[in-house]
């Protein structure tokens, strides 16, 4: 299979559009997708807060758990590929992934000035991450273009009916109690204007 063939598969697409689309919702507040939990609490923090080379092990260990959801896709591939070369240039490999993921710490230790020019925590930050959220759904969008349009117009149903109930679920009412909640709100306005 050459690169991009599987777009040409509409199993593929259905995937792959819906794994987008669910993110899209997640970045825009229907739901959160938490991290394990045993990578917030417990013993993972008290080795990851220790000094030292277990305590560095264990931060080293943290911060690639915490970033295989993000570099997985791509190293996948990258190491698949290396583990099938001969053994020096696995090492290789190896290496310069090991030195990718940790060239922010150590510039950090280099110029530890460098941090001052990190943006500061704030609400921007959920701006930022509901704007990536409509850039998700846009690829949805786009996406759906490489699908038949016999498959896409139940996949928007589904995805729109998907969007709905998530949103019911998020403002913790069930879609019962939000059409009753409108019936009595329809009564109310008509009784007013008797």
């Amino acid at each position: 299979m050459g690169w991009g063939q599987q777009f040409s598969s509409v199993t593929f697409n259905v995937v792959l559009a819906s794994i987008v689309f669910v993110f899209g919702l997640s970045f825009l507040g229907v739901w959160e997708i938490p991290i394990p939990g045993f990578v917030g609490s417990g013993k993972t923090n008290e080795l990851a807060d220790r000094e030292g080379p277990v305590g560095a092990f264990s931060k080293g260990v943290l911060t690639t758990v915490l970033a295989t959801r993000c570099s997985g896709p791509l190293l996948g591939t990258a190491l698949t590929w290396a583990v099938s070369q001969p053994p020096m240039l696995t090492y290789l490999v190896f290496t310069f992934v090991g030195l990718g993921m940790a060239s922010p710490y150590l510039l950090a230790a280099a110029f530890p000035n460098i941090t001052d020019l990190l943006p500061k925590p704030g609400a921007w930050m959920n701006t930022f991450k509901q704007s990536m959220g409509f850039v998700l759904l846009a690829t949805v969008a786009y996406l759906l273009t490489f699908i038949p349009i016999s498959v896409v117009v139940p996949m928007v149903v589904f995805m729109i009916g998907l969007g709905v109930f998530s949103y019911a679920k998020v403002i913790k009412h069930s879609l019962k109690e939000i059409v009753l909640a409108f019936e009595e709100h329809t009564v109310e306005c008509a009784g007013s204007l008797q």
